[in-house]
Formats: structure tokens, sequence, C-alpha cells
């Protein structure tokens, strides 16, 4: 495996952890306010501009090792072959595709906030569509009790 790779990995890893951490906070900010009925200030949409920007980072970092990694040249060999194993499929189509639409669905919810026109609107279209985004992403995580897991964390080769 080549540093590149290796660097990539543990980036990915890592900015999987703040994209998890950081959108819990955005989600339980828009539930505080919505159910709170608290007024909307411009430091409530910060947690949701950074967990939108984290997961377009990783979403880039995932494209670098979708591409480097291979995972094309699988599918386009013997895609019935890739189909028929749960790990190819989860790592060449469902973890891919649920977190392009993961990062869709926070964008959505991210701008549908900034749009709402009440307070209470906008912590509630954060809430729910971050919600939504969170949990698409926590299925789409190759957790280590899966068949096909990898650990929770990796730094350079070292897994724990």
């Amino acid at each position: 495996m080549t540093f590149l790779n290796l660097l990539l990995q543990t980036l990915h890893n890592l900015l999987r952890w703040a994209v998890i951490i950081i959108g819990i906070i955005a989600i339980i900010r828009g539930f505080r306010g919505w159910l709170g009925k608290k007024p909307y200030y411009s430091t409530d949409s910060r947690p949701g501009m950074l967990y939108t920007m984290l997961f377009d980072t990783q979403l880039l970092i995932g494209f670098l090792l979708y591409f480097t990694r291979g995972w094309v040249g699988v599918l386009s060999s013997d895609i019935s072959a890739a189909m028929q194993n749960p790990g190819t499929r989860f790592f060449a189509i469902e973890h891919f595709l649920i977190m392009l639409l993961a990062v869709i669905v926070a964008h959505i919810g991210f701008s549908a906030a900034k749009r709402a026109a009440s307070d209470a609107a906008k912590y509630r279209r954060q809430a729910v569509w971050f919600t939504l985004s969170m949990l698409m992403t926590l299925a789409a995580v190759p957790w280590p009790f899966l068949s096909y897991g990898r650990p929770l964390l990796r730094l350079f080769g070292l897994q724990f």
C-alpha cells in the first residue's frame, strides 16, 4: 500500500468521527431550539455549516479512495460476481451511494434551514434533515461488527 493510500485512509477514518460528532451536535442544537422554542441566532447555523463542510471533505477523500483502490475496475470486470459478494457490493456500490445521498440530504437541510421564515422552522428543518443524513451515514459506515467491517480507528496502517 502506498503512502498516499495510507494517508487517505487515515484522513477518511479520522474525518468520519468528526462528521459524526459535529453532525450529532448540529442535530441536538436543532431539536433543542425547535422544541425549546428558542430564537435562532446566526451562530446556530455554524454546526450545520461545519457538518456539511466536513462531510464534503469526507466525500472528496472517499472519491479519491474509491478510484485509487480500483472499485470501478472490480465492477466493470465482473459485476455479477461483485454483487454476490457482500463486502465488495457494500464498498463498490452501497457505501458510495448512501454516503453521497447523505451528503446531499445534509446540504438540503442546511439550505432549507437558512431559507426558513421563522426560527422554529429553521430549527425544525435543521433537526429533521440532519437526522435523516446522520441515519443514512450510520447505516453506511463499515462498522467492525459487520462481516466486511473496518476497524474503528486507522492510523497509517495501525488499526484499533
